[in-house]
This record gives structure tokens, C-alpha cells and sequence, in this order.
């Protein structure tokens, strides 16, 4: 052991569990190496999911300009043209999360992004149904690694005592790019080529500058590149570049993946809903389709700051799922009263519920993930866990799709109380499972269990609630 190595260990001393507690070490070089990751990744990430967001949700903005009428669509073409695209959407997340682990998400992310932009600059080009269906059904396909792969990513830098907030900080621009597109939507065809080429660029830019890992990076120096290695390997059993379909295989078997799996499905309808008809939503109080888009922007930007403020204190206080349902009922209450009370003669009510509706809409999609990564000791599991995640949530896009139909335009109760009663039922199964690991947290701190499934390495492991 070298001198350098002998005083890194010198720093690192070990003070208690994993369920209330962090391991102390060298705090300054820890939170320089903190810092720089942070530099690194946040704003490459956070590019990528503007430009994601962006793409993925400007049917919902074209919808209310002249989309329908410059296609020709007819009758729920519309409805079919996001429940086509939500088919690949979620189909494609395992395989390309398992890809991330196999190739690297480094390598991988870049790569779905420039593909994704190609396919938004032809969809300007197109001129009937059956040339948008094929450009969304191939963007789709793509745009379905990106989220899991770079929660994976993330998880590869990160302990999952920090990876909340970080996931948080490029999940928030989803909001802004709500704004933005509110912003920009005044033109189909300006608007797909726009963000077709932002997409493209950005990807380019990734491929420089994503580092494979901190220890493959010329960013860090060799003592960060050590402290990396110690930090992640108190969360994972492996931590290195191999595939073991073995890992894969064992998460099939432990039902809290299946839980982990359902919950998506029901709070993704939710997330589906207001990404493709919030603007259509908001029509019900606005003047113009222009104002319509308009109206969004303010929305997106008051759920950008929620969002933060409760990604910090669930990674101050360690605790995910009631994090997720509390902000969640919020949203869960205004689904309701946009479908029972008289929003035409009452337009100040609808647009205040429209902030109600997008405060906690999406922070389950940001706490249970992270909340998955953190409960799955092995990469190849880990990534396996988070494909079907939001293979999950991207399935709900099709329920989203089926049930705002346009006979019901303009209400759309059905679909409104449908989103309620799901997110009601997300928020039973949340509770009940960190009751779930609550008790198993209890029986390894009185001996009962020796050490949490995939942690014999490490029997101070605790689940994360």
C-alpha cells in the first residue's frame, strides 16, 4: 500500500448503520469530489432531459395550434398517435437500460439523443397520419432509454444518500421545457425542427463530454478516483463494468419488484396526463390556443421549485415514500375538483388548480426510482429494476391516452377521476411497502436477520424507506 493510499484509509473511519446514519470521512475531499461530479454531470443531464422533455410533449403544444388541421387528422387520430408512440416508449426501457449496463449509459445516452432529434426534424416534414405515426412511433422507441439510463448513470457517482436531489436537478428541467415549449408553440413546424436540432446538438456535445466513470476520467485526480470507489462500493455488491444475467434473474423473484413495477403504472398516469393535456386542459379557461400554451409556463415553473425543496429534505431525512405521497395528494386532490366543480364560470379556480395539479404530479416519478436504485445492491439488478420502472410508467401513457377521449372534450371527467383513482391507489401500495422495509430494517438492527438481501459483504446495510 502506498503512502497516499495509507492516509486515504487514515481518513475514512466508520460510525454507524446505513439506516440513520452516512459514513464520515475526509469531509473536504469528499465534498470536492461531490462538487466536481456534480459540474460534470448536472448540466449535460440536465440539457439532455430539457431537450427529452421538450420533444416528447410537443404533440400536446402542436395539438392546440393547427396540428390536427395540417395533418388531417380525424376522429382520435390524435389519442392514437400518443398511444402508438407509448407502446415502444415503454417497451424499449429494459432492454436499453440493460444495454447501459453492457456499453456504458455514457455511450449510450449521446447516442438514443441524436436519434431521437433526427426523427422530431422529420416529424415537420411530414404531411398526413401516417408519416407523424412513424416518426413518433421511432422516437419512441429511442426516447425510452433516457430516463432510466440516466438514473443508472447517476448511480454509478453517487451514493444514494445524494441521488435524489441530483435526479431531481436534470428531472426539473421537464418543467422548464414546459415553459419553453408554451413559449414556443406557435408553429408546428418551427416547433419540431427547433427542438429537433437543440436535441441533435446536445447529444453531439455529450459524447465529449460524459465521463464512463470517475475512475476512467481525467476530471479527477487519483485520491477522488479512490474516495469514488469506497463511497460506491457501500451501495453496491459489484461495481464493475460486467453483465450477470444471474442479477437479473434474482430480481424476477423478489416480489417488491413487482410492487416496485405497479406503482409506476399508477402514478405514470398522472405524469402522462398532464405532459399531453395540460395545454388542451388549460383551453377550458383561455381565451386563445396561444394563451393556452401560455398558461402553462407558470405552472411548470412553481412544480420546477416544489420539486427541488422536496428531493432536498427526502435526501436530508432519508425518506422517499412519504415524501412522494404527501406531495402527491396535493395533485391528487385537484384532479378531483377539475372534474366536479363549474370551471367555465369559475376560470380563476381552474388555472389556480392547474398549479395544484403539477405540485407533487411528478416527484413519485423522481422518489421511486431513486428509491429502487438505492434498495438494489447489484448494477445488473439495479438496471433491471429501473427498466421495468419505467417500462411501467410509459404504459401508463396508454391508459392516459385511451381515456381522454374527445367526446368527452371539454371536461374529460372520466379521465380526470381515472388519474384520481390511480394515484389513490399508488399511494396505499407506497405506504405499505416502506411499512414493508421498515420491518425488515427492524429485524437486521435486533440480529433477527443477518444481512439484507444481496449485502453479506456488508451486514450494516439498511433498506432505504
Amino acid at each position: 500500500m502506498t503512502d497516499e493510499e495509507k492516509q486515504l484509509d487514515a481518513n475514512i473511519v466508520a460510525v454507524g448503520s446505513d439506516s440513520g446514519s452516512q459514513t464520515s470521512r475526509d469531509k473536504a475531499l469528499e465534498k470536492r469530489l461531490v462538487w466536481k461530479t456534480d459540474l460534470i454531470l448536472m448540466p449535460g443531464l440536465a440539457l439532455a432531459y430539457l431537450t427529452h422533455t421538450l420533444d416528447r410533449a410537443n404533440l400536446g403544444n402542436a395539438k392546440t395550434d393547427t396540428l390536427e388541421k395540417d395533418l388531417g387528422l380525424v376522429g382520435n387520430q390524435f389519442s392514437l398517435l400518443l398511444i402508438l408512440f407509448y407502446i415502444p416508449y415503454a417497451l424499449m426501457n429494459v432492454p436499453f437500460t440493460l444495454l447501459s449496463k453492457r456499453f456504458n449509459p455514457a455511450v449510450v445516452i449521446p447516442t438514443i439523443m441524436t436519434i431521437w432529434g433526427v426523427m422530431a426534424m422529420c416529424a415537420a416534414a411530414t404531411k398526413n397520419f401516417g408519416g407523424i405515426l412513424t416518426t413518433r412511433i421511432l422516437m419512441g422507441a429511442v426516447e425510452a432509454a433516457f430516463l432510466p439510463c440516466a438514473i443508472f448513470y447517476c448511480s454509478l457517482f453517487y451514493t444514494r444518500h445524494e441521488l435524489s436531489l441530483r435526479t431531481s436537478i436534470f428531472g426539473c428541467m421537464g418543467f422548464i421545457a414546459g415553459a419553453i415549449s408554451g413559449l414556443i408553440a406557435w408553429s408546428m413546424i418551427d416547433l419540431f425542427i427547433i427542438e429537433g436540432v437543440l436535441t441533435v446538438g446536445v447529444g453531439l456535445i455529450l459524447f465529449l463530454i460524459l465521463p464512463h466513470s470517475v475512475e476512467k476520467s481525467r476530471w479527477f485526480t487519483e485520491e477522488e478516483k479512490r474516495l469514488s470507489r469506497l463511497r460506491l462500493e457501500e451501495d453496491s455488491q459489484d461495481v464493475d463494468k460486467h453483465f450477470r444475467w444471474e442479477d437479473a434473474k434474482k430480481e424476477t423473484k423478489d416480489w417488491t419488484t413487482w410492487i416496485f413495477t405497479l406503482m409506476p403504472l399508477l402514478y405514470g398516469v398522472g405524469v402522462a396526463s398532464s405532459s399531453n393535456f395540460l395545454p388542451t386542459i388549460v383551453k377550458r379557461i383561455a381565451i386563445t390556443s396561444s394563451k393556452a400554451n401560455l398558461y402553462t409556463v407558470g405552472p411548470n415553473l412553481v412544480a420546477a421549485a416544489v420539486q427541488l425543496a422536496t428531493t432536498w429534505v427526502s435526501d436530508k431525512f432519508q425518506q422517499r415514500a412519504t415524501i412522494a405521497c404527501g406531495t402527491l395528494f396535493v395533485s391528487f386532490l385537484a384532479w378531483i375538483l377539475l372534474a366536479v366543480l363549474d370551471l367555465v364560470n369559475h376560470v380563476q379556480v381552474g388555472y389556480f388548480l392547474t398549479y395544484l395539479l403539477l405540485f407533487g404530479n411528478f416527484t413519485p416519478g423522481i422518489l421511486v426510482p431513486v428509491w429502487v436504485a438505492s434498495n438494489t445492491t447489484s448494477t445488473t439488478g439495479r438496471a433491471f429494476r429501473l427498466g421495468l420502472n419505467f417500462m411501467a410508467q410509459n404504459l401508463a401513457g396508454i391508459i392516459s391516452s385511451a381515456v381522454f377521449r374527445d367526446q368527452d372534450a371539454p371536461v374529460y371527467k372520466p379521465a380526470l377521476i381515472t388519474v384520481a383513482c390511480c394515484q389513490a391507489v399508488f399511494m396505499v401500495l407506497c405506504l405499505g411497502l416502506r411499512e414493508h422495509f421498515r420491518r425488515l430494517n427492524k429485524k437486521l438492527e435486533s440480529g433477527e436477520i443477518v444481512h439484507a438481501s444481496g449485502g453479506k459483504e456488508r451486514p450494516e446495510y439498511r433498506y432505504a424507506l
